[in-house]
């Protein structure tokens, strides 16, 4: 895979099919994150996966109205495991926490 062509043809999705997504394209996407390396290999996150109309709406609005993200058959959500945890260097490392 050329990585500079992946990153210049690269696009934010802002539109969805109102199809569900197959269990086994989901299962792939969610081991890719899984595989994902992080500081001291913690992988110190889980994933949530948001199938319900209601939950995903609210997505939305805890996401400053980004309509969007709960028009997409479903969403994953990184949930922080430490969310109050600093880097080594002393900054945040930002979890983003409602």
């Amino acid at each position: 895979m050329d990585v500079f062509k992946a990153i210049k043809n690269r696009y934010s999705c802002r539109a969805y099919k109102a199809e569900p997504v197959p269990e086994e394209k989901l299962k792939k996407v969610l081991e890719a994150a899984r595989l994902a390396p992080s500081p001291h290999n913690e992988q110190a996150w889980k994933f949530v996966v948001v199938r319900e109309a209601e939950k995903r709406k609210k997505l939305a609005e805890a996401a400053m109205g980004q309509e969007f993200v709960g028009e997409a058959p479903v969403v994953i959500v990184a949930v922080a495991l430490e969310p109050d945890e600093v880097m080594s260097t002393g900054v945040p490392n930002y979890a983003v926490i409602p």
